[in-house]
């Protein structure tokens, strides 16, 4: 799947190269909406990635298995257990997912078919006041959809887990669950004033209406407690990111349109300037080194370029049309040809007489030079402004292919279905 960065800067290079070429409210118009993507929290792709984060002993790891429906990390009493990372993700995970990983330092993945839509991340142990441990929760917050911290019942209520992470953190609060733990070593009754005094602390932290699970990833001789509950949450947020993601895609290709129907590029944005220029220059060319530079010549090839120059403008229109028009005015074009003109006579100076002889070779070498003379004087500077119009066509489409890509991929994922 083409993800969300690449999407975005894609249209971060569309808004720059539409300037000039669009109006300036058009242009801020599709930078607002380019901004706005770019400030999308979580990760830039279809699946749902959250990380499990946890102190030594809290059940992270067992709670992936459950999760999961399958031993996928092993679970031990030595503490702290989980010394290297581990993420469950997708078979077929887009290549951003691994992307990811790559970056966050998680070397150790395992696929899965379960739920396609979903990835999972067990970090390691984070249960102490060093700066690293916070550090490392805190650069994962931009790059994943959610955090789920698995608390221990025995120690939930530990200062350096509310001082030194989650209140430090709650502004990202709308990415925490908070999955409590063991709940079976709790006596019933007593369940809901834990879960209570949990919400309070976590209040109390600046999580105004924090999301708790009660769970139980590893019960002895029973199965998980409350973690279809937890799965059904995920299944939510993977539908929630679709439906985000699929409206962003269709913003994304509706301010592309706009872009291009403002300039005039819905059937590209050549304006087959290379043919029309290079039927202009021959025709100078053949009728210079024929007929001389007199001024009728000069007249006709005048005519000729003015046309050019009218028809590149009308047919793009808007401003790029009027740049066209300013920068290349009946004065700019006359003088120009007037300069190719010149330069060539001196470099290859005629023959003497009223009627001199045909000469090939000087009829040749004149040709060669005012064809130069005439693409760096006026072919270069126009095709350069041309091709920005070309740029622009070209990213356009780029863009549109990447949108088309991103929204079959996000159809797939959803047709396969996210966590249940």
């Amino acid at each position: 799947m083409s993800d969300a960065v690449t999407i975005v800067d894609g249209l971060d290079l569309v808004v720059a190269l539409a300037e000039g070429q669009v109006s300036d409210d058009q242009v801020e118009a599709a930078r607002r909406t380019a901004v706005q993507m770019r400030l999308r929290p979580g990760f830039p792709g279809a699946t749902l990635v959250i990380a499990i984060v946890g102190g030594t002993g809290s059940g992270k790891s067992s709670l992936l298995n459950a999760l999961a429906g399958e031993r996928v990390a092993s679970v031990g009493a030595v503490r702290p257990h989980t010394a290297v990372p581990l993420a469950w993700i997708p078979e077929d995970a887009e290549p951003a997912v691994h992307e990811l990983l790559d970056r966050v330092g998680v070397s150790r993945a395992v696929g899965q078919r379960r739920f396609p839509g979903l990835a999972l991340i067990d970090m390691t142990d984070v249960d102490s006041v060093e700066m690293t441990h916070r550090l490392t929760v805190e650069s994962l917050l931009p790059e994943v959809d959610g955090i789920i911290w698995v608390l221990d019942p025995s120690k939930y209520a530990e200062p350096v887990l509310h001082e030194e992470f989650v209140r430090r953190m709650s502004d990202s609060a709308e990415q925490f669950v908070f999955a409590l733990n063991q709940v079976d070593r709790i006596p019933a009754a007593d369940l809901p004033r834990v879960v209570e005094d949990l919400v309070r602390l976590l209040n109390d932290d600046g999580i105004e209406s924090p999301v708790v699970f009660p769970v139980a990833a590893d019960p002895p001789g029973a199965g998980p407690i409350g973690v279809d509950a937890l799965a059904a949450h995920l299944a939510e947020r993977f539908e929630a990111k679709r439906v985000r993601l699929g409206r962003m895609l269709a913003e994304t290709r509706r301010t592309a349109r706009d872009l291009a129907e403002a300039a005039g590029l819905r059937r590209g944005g050549s304006l087959s300037f290379e043919e029309r220029w290079d039927e202009i220059v021959e025709a100078t060319v053949t009728a210079v080194a024929l007929s001389g530079s007199g001024r009728g010549i000069v007249e006709e090839v005048l005519c000729s370029l003015e046309d050019l120059v009218g028809r590149i403008a009308a047919e793009a229109g808007g401003p790029f049309g009027a740049r066209i028009r300013d920068a290349f005015t009946p004065a700019v074009l006359e003088a120009s040809l007037g300069e190719a003109i010149a330069t060539m006579e001196r470099e290859v100076p005629r023959l003497a007489g009223p009627h001199p002889p045909v000469d090939l070779e000087q009829r040749a070498a004149a040709a060669d030079v005012l064809a130069t003379e005439l693409q760096r004087r006026l072919g270069a500077p126009m095709r350069e402004i041309i091709w920005e119009r070309a740029s622009l066509a070209a990213t356009l489409a780029g863009l549109a292919v990447d949108v088309t890509k991103a929204e079959a991929s996000l159809r797939r994922a959803s047709g396969r279905g996210g966590p249940t």
